[in-house]
């Protein structure tokens, strides 16, 4: 009998064990590329988190007079860029005003969530991350995003 109790403790440490390793502790980012340079030099400084330079260069798209598609991408990856400096309202500000320019950004609604569940702000969060949900088809950033908001609020 003992060792059947013990069996099934180690099991239940196991599986514990394992879905704690499979709960991302940090949201995903989810950046935006055009057929555009400059967004794309963007969009690379965004993935390899080379935030100054995701700055400086959705800045210099944001001020320009590019296409709305354009600016689009460049205030999705600015408000990533901002809030992984900590920047939470410049964050917020840059993904509404892609969410304004397209009501169906997901990738600015996706960050947006980040932003707002970096700045502790995680009811709002979650929200965002189900907006973006709704407004894609399954993107894996969204969908992470979500799983790691379900696990965290249940641990």
């Amino acid at each position: 009998m003992r060792s059947v109790f013990l069996a099934a403790a180690l099991a239940a440490v196991s599986s514990s064990a394992a879905l704690a390793q499979s709960c991302d502790a940090e949201p995903q980012f989810a950046a935006h590329r055009t057929a555009n340079g400059v967004i794309r030099a963007q969009y690379n400084a965004v993935s390899r988190g080379e935030w100054p330079e995701a700055i400086h260069f959705g800045e210099e798209v944001v001020a320009g007079s590019g296409a709305p598609g354009h600016k689009v991408a460049a205030h999705t990856n600015l408000c990533a860029a901002y809030a992984a400096t900590g920047e939470y309202e410049l964050a917020i500000a840059a993904c509404d005003a892609a969410i304004e320019m397209r009501d169906d950004a997901w990738r600015a609604m996706n960050n947006r969530g980040v932003a707002l569940w970096l700045s502790g702000d995680r009811a709002a969060a979650v929200e965002a991350f189900q907006a973006a949900n709704a407004a894609s088809s399954g993107e894996d950033e969204v969908e992470a995003n979500l799983a790691m908001a379900q696990c965290t609020t249940a641990g």
